[in-house]
């Protein structure tokens, strides 16, 4: 898939008929679901006890779907949660030692191509509602966000702030707004392509030139903004709601166009309990455990059965945005000229 404002790899068509009802369908429909798992793999996940989840889905996301795996099926989860960066090396550094911890996975790309080796073919029986350009043999996407601008509400009014990404090149700002470090947070990369391809090679040069403050998370971007410490970032859609909803002074805009990211499930080949590895990612990919996971992070489902009402869905602003998403194998070989093109211009 390439990062081009057409949208060449989620086309318009794909992305109504993936997302029409992602939001429509009310909390309760998905809550009484009883997943399609073969009884067999429940009682074995049963015996074996535990599993085993590495996550860099943010932490009230990642505990919600553990906690209520918990109380469905008896079974603990053991959350290890971190960023892609530090999961993929967490796991290539077991796997080349020959001792595996995890069993399952939520991780975004690029650290899903990263981790590829190490995971298992696994086609889950709840994945028969969800679109075939959510799944691969050996991943399904269950959460999605976008790429947008916050700002903290006590200092910028809704008329002034922007209301596109080259509106962060305006002076006013320098120094006063933030940027997710590329360095440590992949999506700040697929960003910089898509602004690349929408406004030439000199946008990074004179973003730069503005003194963005660099953040390691989107937590720590929300706390930057709602604490006053800068007025305004560049950040992802589920930071701005999940602050919002606090009712902390923070509200945002998503320019018209916009990076498509994902968490996606799946379960490790060489999982330590594979049968409870399987049986979480089913129930990850289920309506219910879409709807928890995605109502937690403020993100959107991509089970039609689904429902994260704040967050929205993507058949509603697909009429308004067009959505890029990388070409992750690209993105992963371009890295090392991207971050040196960064640290050439911005400090």
């Amino acid at each position: 898939m390439t990062t081009e404002h057409a949208g060449s790899s989620l086309h318009r068509r794909s992305l109504l008929m993936g997302a029409a009802v992602a939001g429509a369908a009310p909390f309760l429909r998905a809550s009484p679901s009883i997943a399609a798992s073969d009884p067999a793999v429940i009682a074995a996940a049963r015996r074996e006890g535990t599993v085993s989840l590495y996550t860099s889905a943010s932490t009230g996301p990642s505990n919600a779907i553990a906690e209520a795996f918990r109380r469905k099926y008896g079974i603990t989860v053991t959350v290890y949660r971190a960023g892609s960066a530090d999961i993929t090396t967490r796991v290539q550094t077991e796997e080349g030692a020959g001792r595996p911890q995890a069993d399952a996975l939520i991780i975004e790309e690029p650290g899903l191509s990263l981790v590829r080796p190490f995971l298992a073919a696994y086609d889950s029986p709840e994945r028969a509602a969800i679109p075939a350009e959510y799944k691969s043999p050996d991943a399904t996407l269950i959460r999605m966000y976008v790429a947008q601008i916050g700002w903290n509400t006590r200092v910028v009014a809704a008329a002034n702030a922007p209301k596109d990404w080259v509106d962060l090149l305006d002076p006013k700002w320098k120094g006063r707004f933030g940027s997710l470090d590329p360095r440590v947070t992949a999506t700040t990369l697929a960003w910089l392509v898509m602004v690349g391809n929408l406004y030439g090679p000199t946008f990074l040069q004179r973003f730069g030139a503005n003194q963005p403050k660099l953040y390691a998370s989107t937590n720590a971007m929300s706390q930057a903004i709602v604490s006053g410490e800068i007025d305004l970032g560049l950040t992802n859609s589920f930071g701005v709601i999940q602050m919002a909803e606090t009712g902390a002074p923070m509200a945002g805009m998503i320019p018209k166009n916009t990076v498509l990211f994902g968490g996606n499930i799946s379960v490790f080949a060489k999982a330590p309990r594979p049968n409870a590895a399987r049986l979480f990612c089913d129930f990850a990919c289920s309506a219910e455990g879409q709807t928890i996971i995605n109502v937690a992070g403020a993100t959107i489902p991509t089970h039609p059965g689904a429902s994260a009402p704040k967050a929205g869905n993507l058949a509603e602003m697909s009429k308004v945005h067009t959505f890029a998403q990388p070409d992750y194998k690209q993105l992963i070989a371009d890295t090392p000229r991207l971050l040196a093109e960064w640290e050439r211009h911005v400090r």
